[in-house]
């Protein structure tokens, strides 16, 4: 018993010695909630986007530089956001832009994609899961990228029903009507961009909230249409 009190002392001095004070705890997966750190407000083009494949998990590396060119040190402003039905991520990023120039790897990789508006700035990235899902973010420095690690959960996946808008054709246009904010009270719908197709709906789980929505939005004059498909399946197309 005493030789155990020694060594965890000794174990404990040591790690008082060796890691910085200033140094941050390592990030841990968790189900739900969201991420966010970053400086850096402008001037910044994410570079590049890579997967790979894990032992449990999968890893996205989102890579920065500076607009003119040249590797930063600096984070830009994020947040990672983990979203239900379907499952996914949404990132948001300040200040910065994506081009033709920006280098994506194909495979292998999780479906996602990269929303802009007409000047480039990103305006979100969504990364689609497959399932019910736990992730983590790792701040990495010099130069500075974005770790995103994502591993399955076993969980159930319910039954749901959408209220999906029918006007808008791409994604400035579904942006612009949740912006504009003539939509009845409660209809908080999510912007789904599925590579060119885009679909602005809200879930619910009870069927007869779902028709009581779709009424509500089709005395404002809105075309709506009910939808219903397990939390793990995308839209239709």
């Amino acid at each position: 018993m005493r030789w155990s009190t020694l060594a965890a002392a000794v174990v404990a001095a040591w790690l008082l010695v060796c890691i910085p004070a200033n140094s941050e705890e390592p990030a841990e997966f968790k189900a739900g909630g969201s991420f966010a750190g970053g400086k850096s407000t402008d001037g910044m083009v994410l570079s590049g986007i890579r997967f790979g494949r894990h032992t449990g998990y999968t890893r996205m590396v989102l890579d920065f530089e500076f607009a003119g060119g040249g590797q930063t040190a600096q984070h830009p402003v994020y947040e990672v956001a983990y979203l239900e039905f379907p499952y996914r991520l949404s990132i948001r990023l300040q200040g910065v832009t994506f081009s033709s120039d920006s280098v994506v790897q194909a495979k292998p990789a999780l479906p996602f994609s990269v929303v802009t508006e007409l000047n480039g700035t990103v305006r979100e990235m969504q990364i689609y899961l497959s399932g019910p899902s736990e992730f983590k973010v790792i701040e990495i420095d010099n130069p500075a990228k974005l770790s995103i690690d994502v591993r399955r959960l076993e969980q159930a996946v319910p039954d749901i029903f959408t209220v999906q808008l029918l006007a808008p054709q791409n994604a400035q246009e579904a942006y612009a009507l949740l912006e504009q904010g003539n939509l009845p009270t409660g209809y908080n719908p999510s912007v789904l961009v599925l590579g060119e197709v885009v679909v602005v709906e809200q879930v619910f789980t009870d069927p007869s909230a779902a028709v009581a929505m779709e009424s509500a939005l089709k005395e404002l004059g809105h075309s709506a249409v009910i939808n219903q498909r397990r939390g793990d399946q995308l839209p239709s197309m």
